[in-house]
């Protein structure tokens, strides 16, 4: 049985970092989890820095990053979902600060270099899509699902990755509950080091930051 619609869908509306988004049903509902991933962020990295936002989904990492001064590029494999995510910066005033390419991850971006990549990439398993929190039936499965073992996301990130970072780039990962052993060594298997987590508010891992040379 489904559950009852999530009443930011109904709204249409959603505060993430005290900031307001639009969201619907082919966008992720941001979470305060996420907001973790963006403190992170914003402590570690260097003034003007500039930035990859992939999965961007809602644009909300990317509309917070850019409101404090990043230049951000960020990327979805959906339209409809970049579509939200311009209409974010927008409503945000930074419209002019974020460069949107529809790519799925690093496919689309050439030859750009990035001080930081950062990512809530999708990592729920495919068989428990929908299993704990009932109100993901409803937000899109395209941005959920990270496969059989739910670090395919992960995987094509730590192998790809470095060839646009620049050197000593920041990787900055929000990661599942249970998630924190197999994706650390995905990382270290692909050179990967400074290995640092960050829990979230309710003590639990939640986000990977680490570099690359």
């Amino acid at each position: 049985m489904r559950s009852e619609i999530p009443i930011q869908y109904k709204a249409g509306v959603c505060y993430f970092c005290e900031t307001p988004f639009f969201v619907n049903k082919h966008v992720l509902i941001p979470r305060f989890d996420t907001e973790i991933l963006v403190e992170t962020a914003i402590l570690n990295l260097k003034p003007g820095a500039k930035v990859l936002d992939l999965c961007t989904g809602s644009g909300c990492i990317a509309v917070i990053l850019a409101k404090h001064g990043f230049d951000v590029v960020a990327t979805d494999i959906s339209k409809k979902a970049l579509k939200i995510a311009k209409r974010n910066a927008k409503l945000n005033s930074v419209q002019d600060k974020i460069k949107f390419i529809k790519s799925d991850l690093f496919e689309n971006l050439g030859g750009y270099k990035f001080d930081a990549i950062i990512s809530n990439p999708p990592y729920i398993k495919t068989n428990e899509l929908g299993l704990f929190d009932k109100s993901t039936l409803h937000e899109p499965k395209l941005a959920l699902d990270g496969g059989a073992d739910g670090l395919e996301y992960y995987r094509k990130i730590a192998l790809e990755g470095s060839k646009f970072g620049t050197p000593g780039a920041k990787f900055g990962l929000e990661i599942c509950k249970n998630g924190l052993v197999d994706v650390q060594n995905l990382l270290r298997e692909n050179g990967f080091h400074d290995i640092v987590v960050v829990k979230d508010r309710a003590g639990l891992e939640r986000v990977i930051l680490c570099s690359k040379n």
